[in-house]
């Protein structure tokens, strides 16, 4: 700005000031520098997490809705809820989780009877804990009724089937219903089978 504008801009603001009651002594120096500048709005200051105040948010308890209820920055911050069967179900998308099933294959700690191909021919097996799957096949000694089949045939269908007839849900290791399938359990199996 030349010598001979300020010059006039300052005599603007001095009979600015008279008429409006105001001392030139009051204005700040910078206002001098940009005067004629659009002035800026103040910009707020936020930084992130920080809650939401204002009218824009009023808190209410957190739900798993995909919404930050309690105006702390975080959506859907909700502790994992237990579920009766073990296990934890969780907020994933506004939507709580399935819990985990504890029964895919078989009920946990039930038992069947497996053969193996070595002295007794005859074994156990656990279901683990959570359900998923038997544990190994634990050497065991048949039942009486099936004791001189074990030891004639060893691991055959002819154990199979006596396992079978004497009431225990047995691996089907033999395939004798003939469906292929040689990992499914046949017999009394119905506190050992998921439904």
């Amino acid at each position: 700005m030349r010598r001979g504008a300020r010059v006039a801009l300052v005599l603007a603001l001095l009979s600015s000031c008279a008429r409006s009651g105001l001392d030139m002594l009051d204005v700040e120096p910078s206002t001098l520098s940009n005067a004629g500048a659009p002035s800026m709005p103040p910009q707020p200051t936020t930084t992130p997490n920080e809650p939401t105040s204002g009218p824009s948010c009023t808190p209410a308890p957190e739900a798993c809705n995909g919404r930050d209820d309690d105006c702390n920055g975080e959506v859907d911050d909700l502790p994992a809820e237990p579920c009766a069967g073990g296990g934890f179900r969780y907020c994933v998308a506004g939507q709580l989780s399935s819990c985990p099933k504890s029964c895919e294959v078989c009920v946990p700690g039930s038992v069947r009877i497996c053969q193996n191909t070595y002295c007794t021919f005859w074994g156990e097996q656990e279901c683990t804990a959570d359900g998923l799957g038997f544990g190994r096949c634990r050497e065991r000694r048949p039942p009486a009724s099936c004791a001189e089949i074990a030891s004639e045939e060893q691991d055959s269908p002819e154990l199979e089937q006596c396992c079978i007839d004497d009431g225990y849900c047995c691996l089907d290791s033999h395939d004798l219903d003939g469906d292929g399938n040689r990992g499914e359990m046949l017999g009394a199996c119905d506190g050992v089978r998921c439904e």
